[in-house]
């Protein structure tokens, strides 16, 4: 478990590496650019991960995988706040995630089914081509959208970009608002749980409650399904009575979940909480997202959203890699749920700093 937990985090560890250089990359190379490159590069990569049989090189795939897929998340995150219209940050986060949500939900279901049917790696394959359409796609539909910098800013901005500069950037991440680092923690947290549970739920689903591959990638769709209807209608509320209530309240119903989950001693008691937990996450990422886009100055979304992601990716590290370790010192992979509920806990503490 321990070695699992350490193989997923090398995917997040790259990730939080190469955020910010990527997203200078994308301030300098623009939005479409970067985008449709990390398009190309992931549908290749997919066709590699069918042929990998050695655990050393999988690691070593995982860490690339890392960084072509900051590539993508990045731009599309940047895109995302260039057409969000004012007074609707949340609404328009809420929107975006519903649609992809489409493809969590049905990733595992697929996953769990080809898995059952064939081989797991066979889902490599079928991955490469969706990414594939998706390059052809974006080519034909994506168009420019144009953002008012003034000459004088922009000359500016390339004057002091470095593709490296990770304290700089941080440093201007912490001070651009009072909420910026609250934020980061909240982000953190939530995607600690994130971690855990794409890697625990199949676990302690197999181990604990003897349930087949293809039964837990319908409870992972199922989950997901749940997220996907629930964000358009927190984002929707978010932008009428203020996201600090909905972020908190969420973090308040993950902890409640997380630890009923650990507590738990039959399937349907399970899966339950699990459902639960994922309508969580669709109270507490809309808003996260959205006040992000609100503070985050246009000249430097694309820097200012590497930082911002980094705790995504810092995040999923953590959970993982803790996770992880706490399963194999005490033999039972329930106890990542237990680290989440404590995690929660301590982000309805940070989550009142929004309050202010």
């Amino acid at each position: 478990m321990a070695v699992l937990g350490f193989t997923v985090s090398l995917i997040y560890i790259a990730s939080f590496v190469f955020e910010v250089p990527l997203g200078l990359a994308v301030d300098k190379f623009g939005r479409r650019n970067v985008l449709f490159a990390s398009l190309g590069a992931l549908s290749l990569i997919g066709l590699v991960y069918f042929f990998v049989q050695n655990i050393v090189h999988l690691m070593a795939l995982e860490f690339l995988f890392g960084i072509i897929a900051v590539a993508f998340w990045i731009p599309a995150a940047v895109l995302v706040r260039d057409y969000s219209p004012k007074k609707k940050f949340g609404e328009a986060q809420g929107v975006y995630l519903t649609f992809s949500q489409l493809g969590w939900i049905a990733g595992p279901v697929i996953a769990g089914i080809v898995a059952t049917v064939f081989a797991p790696k066979h889902n490599f394959i079928l991955f490469s081509g969706f990414i594939f359409l998706a390059l052809l796609y974006g080519l034909i539909v994506l168009r420019k959208k144009r953002v008012n910098i003034r000459p004088k800013q922009a000359k500016e901005e390339r004057r002091i970009a470095r593709l490296f500069a990770l304290k700089t950037s941080f440093k201007e991440y912490l001070f651009m608002h009072r909420h910026a680092l609250p934020l980061y923690f909240l982000s953190v947290f939530l995607n600690i749980w994130i971690g855990v549970e794409w890697v625990f739920l199949q676990i302690t689903s197999q181990r604990i409650f003897g349930i087949g591959e293809e039964v837990v990638g319908i409870v992972l769709g199922a989950m997901m399904a749940v997220e996907g209807l629930l964000y358009f209608s927190s984002g929707y509320i978010m932008d009428r009575v203020g996201p600090k209530y909905i972020i908190l309240s969420g973090f308040l119903l993950l902890f409640s979940a997380s630890y009923f989950a650990f507590l738990s001693i039959s399937t349907p008691m399970f899966v339950f909480f699990m459902l639960l937990s994922a309508g969580s996450v669709a109270w507490i990422y809309p808003g996260t997202e959205a006040i992000a886009t609100e503070i985050i100055p246009v000249r430097k979304r694309g820097e200012m959203t590497g930082v911002f992601d980094s705790s995504k990716d810092l995040g999923l590290i953590l959970g993982p890699l803790i996770g992880g370790a706490i399963a194999q010192a005490t033999h039972s992979p329930m106890m990542p749920f237990l680290y989440v509920a404590i995690i929660s806990a301590a982000a309805v503490f940070v989550s009142l700093r929004l309050w202010k």
